[in-house]
């Protein structure tokens, strides 16, 4: 049973180009600031600029001509993939960085930093100098104590084939190919993070080059504000972060428990999501799920069921982890089997470290478009919604693998998440047990496809917000929010100005939805 896509894809296989998502994700204004774009400050020319960029570089300098700035400039949605910066800084050490940033401030140019380069809104692209740490991604583990160093660039991936096999671990993302700063950065969960809390709650500190061209050290006692702001606040908003410091959690025990189970038919799938939802609101922090409904079409599938037996379409899934035995485990899960008979399932324990990279960890994806946005809840979502949410999959627009559109309920918060105060990082959603999360995904498909995927994603995310409280996650941003500032940051937001405009008030590092030096 293939475990849905959390939206992150990490696969670069190459597919065309949609003219209406170029068009529009210039029209939004992708990838440029206030900085003046063209010729520098000092009145030498943009290319001369850049060969003077080049020559001081430990790593190299990729212009638009040279052999792979069309691999390295691809983002994982290729909404943005025509976003064609002046140059690749292919940095290999954190003075590389810093030599950017600084050469950026000296010519007038955008500079926009990119690890795993997974964000949904184009966040990691630009037409200015791209600065790509992806050779930076050494990673150091001191086993007696459990503190992890990484560099800038380093991917989930890089983690993963460092702790595995050994007793500590630090609560990542689902996707291997998303990068660690970006991650961290925005706060960070995953299958791990009710027992074990956000990836955020675990940086012990973290270096930053600053929009000056500064390179400095934040933690709690070096420049706690900004390491405050670090911890939540979003990567691209105060700097170029080239290294970071993480406190390990040890694993709980050898084996865990993995449970994945699919139903089919409109009963039995709002009867099982209902009572898994109702069961997380007081679940054991030990215990994590991940449910969704897709429309796309099981192979051989038609529009009618087969007779005797459930339409299998849409199909609806739960699968998640669970740091205990599996007896213990069917135990918890109890309610949902008491309302709802799976048309299959697994359940299981397996090795820690396997079921991290072979189950939890989402599979690379071909290079793709999508959308996502998503609503913090900390209620039972009502059956009556729930059962429109399947209907309104149903009827979604595509139903393929290369085009299809999903509802995603993420039961990740709650837990060990929530026993931070709101307040005590820039990550604020510490009273919400879950995500309710429309996407849609597509590879090579016609534009009016495209336009009838983002028709009803947006009126999906209209309808789930009526339901749902106004916090958003700021890791899964969606350009169409109206709210994002307060749906992101909530309470925190005005100190995230303020930490903003001392670090960077000319608002170099910027892009659409980043952190403002003032509020209206």
């Amino acid at each position: 049973m293939r475990r849905l896509n959390d939206g992150d894809s990490s696969g670069n296989a190459g597919i065309s180009r949609r003219k209406l998502m170029q068009a529009s994700a210039l029209a939004l204004g992708v990838g440029t600031v206030g900085l003046p774009m063209g010729c520098s400050n000092n009145g030498r020319s943009k290319s001369s600029g850049l060969q003077s960029l080049a020559k001081s570089l430990t790593g190299e300098l990729l212009l638009p001509a040279a052999p792979g700035f069309h691999d390295e400039n691809l983002p994982a949605n290729d909404i943005y993939e025509n976003v064609v910066p002046v140059g690749i800084a292919m940095c290999a050490t954190p003075d590389d960085v810093q030599k950017c940033v600084r050469w950026c401030r000296e010519e007038g140019i955008q500079p926009v930093i990119r690890g795993g380069g997974h964000n949904y809104i184009g966040a990691s692209t630009t037409t200015g100098l791209l600065i790509k740490t992806t050779r930076m991604n050494k990673v150091e583990v001191n086993p007696a104590t459990g503190v992890m160093s990484i560099e800038g660039g380093t991917l989930n991936r890089d983690l993963l084939n460092a702790l595995r096999g050994g007793d500590w671990m630090l609560p990542i993302g689902t996707c291997p190919g998303v990068g660690v700063a970006g991650l961290v950065l925005g706060g960070g969960f995953g299958d791990n993070s009710r027992w074990a809390g956000m990836t955020c709650d675990h940086l012990v500190s973290t270096d930053v080059v600053l929009a000056s061209g500064e390179r400095v050290t934040a933690d709690q006692v070096s420049n706690p504000d900004l390491f405050w702001a670090l911890r939540g606040g979003a990567g691209g908003n105060f700097g170029a972060n080239t290294s970071f410091t993480f406190q390990l959690v040890r694993i709980p025990r050898p084996k865990i428990s993995i449970f994945g189970f699919r139903f089919s038919g409109e009963q039995e799938m709002v009867a099982a999501w209902s009572a898994f939802d109702k069961l997380m609101i007081d679940a054991p922090p030990e215990l994590s799920g991940f449910t969704g409904i897709t429309n796309v079409r099981p192979l051989g599938g038609g529009a009618s069921p087969s007779p005797g037996r459930a339409d299998p379409y849409p199909q609806f899934t739960i699968d998640g982890c669970f740091q205990g035995s599996s007896s213990t485990l069917r135990e918890i899960l109890a309610p949902v089997f008491d309302v709802a008979k799976p048309a299959d399932y697994l359940l299981g324990e397996f090795d820690f470290w396997d079921a991290q990279i072979n189950w939890l960890a989402v599979p690379l994806m071909p290079k793709h478009g999508l959308a996502e946005a998503s609503r913090y809840t900390s209620a039972p979502i009502p059956t009556d919604v729930l059962s429109e949410l399947v209907s309104r999959v149903a009827k979604a627009p595509g139903g393929t693998e290369e085009a299809n559109a999903e509802v995603r309920l993420m039961c990740w918060s709650g837990g060990k998440v929530n026993k931070v105060a709101p307040d005590a990082t820039a990550y604020p959603h510490r009273n919400s047990n879950s995500l309710l999360r429309p996407a849609i995904w597509w590879a090579s498909q016609p534009d009016s496809l495209i336009r009838d995927l983002q028709d009803w994603q947006r009126e999906t995310f209209a309808y789930v917000s009526q339901h749902a409280e106004k916090g958003s996650f700021v890791n899964w941003p969606y350009a169409e929010l109206d709210d994002w500032a307060r749906a992101y940051y909530g309470g925190n937001l005005e100190r995230l100005v303020s930490v903003k405009e001392a670090v960077d008030p000319g608002n170099v590092f910027s892009y659409r939805q980043s952190i403002p030096t003032s509020l209206p």
